[in-house]
């Protein structure tokens, strides 16, 4: 119980959404970027120790709870135009690594059910070449191989697919969450 409330004592709450919110203090709009970043204005990343306080702030609030992004600007220049390019900067971002979880969730799926495939062929074989008389231990050796691998390649496949998919499920909710998060600006010097 206790560890549930912590993020309670971290972090504001908006009472009038419901939602948990982060506050960002930035000096001014261009902070938000990667400063290595000279792509176009509206597709630049995040600053890569944003997006790592983002992901440890994600980590202490449940994933049920909703999102609200306070950035807090020592700017004396307001400016509706470039807001707007952190919330398209900011969406670019986060769906770009949503797309980057889901295809590593379908690529394990995709080598889960491949192994599957070859646990069947290894126990089917085995299944076939079970009742052939075994006269020597190469035969013997062979047919425990089969046995063996098939039920190997079932647990990897298994595996992969209860197990090892649950981190790309919750990264993927995660994800989520940000992108449904409301971004708003309060300033400092106004």
């Amino acid at each position: 119980m206790k560890k549930a409330n912590n993020y309670q004592t971290l972090y504001r709450r908006n009472f009038d959404t419901g939602r948990v919110i982060i506050d960002i203090a930035l000096e001014d709009y261009i902070d938000f970027f990667h400063e290595w970043d000279n792509s176009a204005f509206k597709k630049r990343d995040i600053h890569a120790e944003l997006a790592q306080f983002l992901d440890l702030c994600s980590e202490d609030i449940p994933l049920r709870k909703k999102l609200e992004i306070v950035f807090s600007l020592n700017t004396v220049e307001i400016s509706k135009e470039k807001e707007e390019l952190i919330r398209t900067s900011y969406r670019y971002y986060y769906n770009s690594l949503k797309r980057l979880e889901n295809r590593k969730t379908k690529r394990l799926v995709r080598n889960s059910i491949h192994l599957l495939f070859i646990s069947l062929i290894l126990l089917s074989a085995y299944g076939a070449l079970i009742n052939i008389k075994k006269n020597g231990i190469i035969s013997r050796v062979f047919l425990e191989s089969l046995l063996i691998g098939g039920w190997v390649f079932t647990w990897e496949a298994v595996h992969l697919l209860f197990i090892d998919i649950t981190e790309p499920f919750r990264r993927s909710r995660e994800l989520k969450r940000f992108l449904e998060a409301d971004l708003s600006f309060k300033y400092l010097n106004k």
